[in-house]
């Protein structure tokens, strides 16, 4: 096994809750998730994030299926979506349904536009920092996930990464808060360890947009476990 594949190994292992053992006396995930609900309530009704109209609760039934239940009232079975057992204490949710996105808050600078610009702040696109500018748009830790090119699909560098400090970010990367630090390192992890070619669209030029990102099924540890995932990764 070489280094890449045991590192492939190692994040499979964390989300699949095999890398670090559950610990019954953790807070399950279910209270991070309503905790989670609550906030974006919150923050909808001070308009600072729009609702999304495919939110949804995932939970299981008392026929130990897997059913996600959407705002106008309709469920449906997911158990063919879940690729392994849910951990004692975790729990399943749609991407779009934790996460805070902030993509409206994006203002792409042409190459010409930042030749005229003084190299003060980190200006980001799909796979990282690519130029510097003189502005920032951005100054709070967010993750930052590619929307765009071949990278979605070969995965030569980790297609998301948490930016900090002061910075400007393109069109060409999606910009998601969330609740706290641990979760977005740990979201971080798991869209690095999973395979997105089921949300991306294109094939000569790859592409995941929003309502494709927002579907993808997160499987969630209780915070604390979170933390010790973290930790050993």
């Amino acid at each position: 096994m070489n280094g890449k594949q045991l590192k492939n190994s190692i994040l499979q292992w964390a989300i699949q809750g095999k890398l670090v053992p559950q610990d019954p006396n953790d807070e399950p995930a279910s209270v991070l998730l309503e905790k989670i609900r609550q906030e974006k309530e919150r923050l909808i009704k001070e308009k600072k994030i729009k609702r999304d109209k495919n939110a949804s609760i995932i939970y299981r039934g008392e026929d130990n299926s897997y059913y996600e239940k959407f705002a106008d009232g309709k469920v449906v079975c997911i158990d063919d979506e879940i690729p392994f057992e849910v951990s004692n204490g975790w729990e399943l949710a749609r991407f779009g349904s934790v996460m805070y996105n902030r993509d409206s808050e994006r203002i792409p600078l042409s190459v010409s536009e930042r030749s005229k610009l003084s190299k003060t702040y980190d200006y980001y696109g799909a796979s990282g920092v690519i130029d510097k500018v003189d502005k920032y748009l951005f100054d709070k830790d967010l993750l930052l996930i590619g929307e765009d090119g071949a990278n979605l699909i070969n995965r030569s560098t980790p297609i998301a990464y948490i930016a900090t400090g002061k910075y400007w970010v393109n069109n060409h990367a999606h910009v998601l808060d969330c609740i706290d630090s641990v979760f977005m390192q740990y979201v971080c992890l798991y869209i690095n360890s999973i395979s997105l070619v089921d949300y991306v669209t294109g094939t000569a030029q790859p592409k995941m947009n929003q309502e494709k990102m927002n579907s993808i099924l997160l499987f969630v540890p209780p915070h604390n476990e979170q933390k010790r995932i973290l930790e050993k990764v």
